[in-house]
């Protein structure tokens, strides 16, 4: 990062904006975000998930520190415990506000059905198609399911 691009980091900061510029953060893991070998990285790209947003600049050459709980996903902050979905694709939880480690599952099942079935449309209000089959077929369905 050259001088005008940290300037430019600097500057974007102090306006009050903290948000990742890349969405696959989560991806590169917390490791990145104490690596010192990642900082101007990490400040371009990802500062809200490694918890760098503004808060008090250390005086280190514009290095700043900062301190956020919360999971952040898609510019949403979701405090430990929390559950929300990703539209129809995800169900996710907040494990750990601290680190902000949160997990994604796919929210509907994937069936693997006999020939002689097939999968009607969400119904109202619902995310996920549901199997249809003939009277003699028995699906089975996983402990604790609910239709999402």
């Amino acid at each position: 990062m050259g001088a005008s691009e940290k300037i430019k980091e600097m500057n974007r900061r102090q306006a009050g904006t903290c948000a990742d510029a890349i969405n696959n953060c989560v991806n590169y893991g917390q490791g990145v975000c104490s690596d010192p070998t990642y900082t101007d990285w990490v400040l371009k790209n990802c500062q809200a998930y490694c918890h760098k947003c503004p808060g008090t600049s250390n005086g280190n050459h514009g290095a700043f520190t900062g301190s956020s709980t919360g999971c952040v996903y898609k510019d949403h902050v979701y405090q430990q415990g929390e559950t929300w979905k990703d539209g129809c694709t995800y169900s996710c939880t907040c494990h750990d506000a601290v680190t902000g480690k949160y997990t994604c599952t796919g929210l509907c099942l994937k069936w693997n059905l006999p020939p002689s079935c097939s999968l009607n449309p969400p119904g109202p209000g619902k995310c996920c198609q549901t199997p249809n089959c003939p009277p003699n077929i028995q699906v089975q369905y996983p402990p604790g399911y609910v239709e999402q």
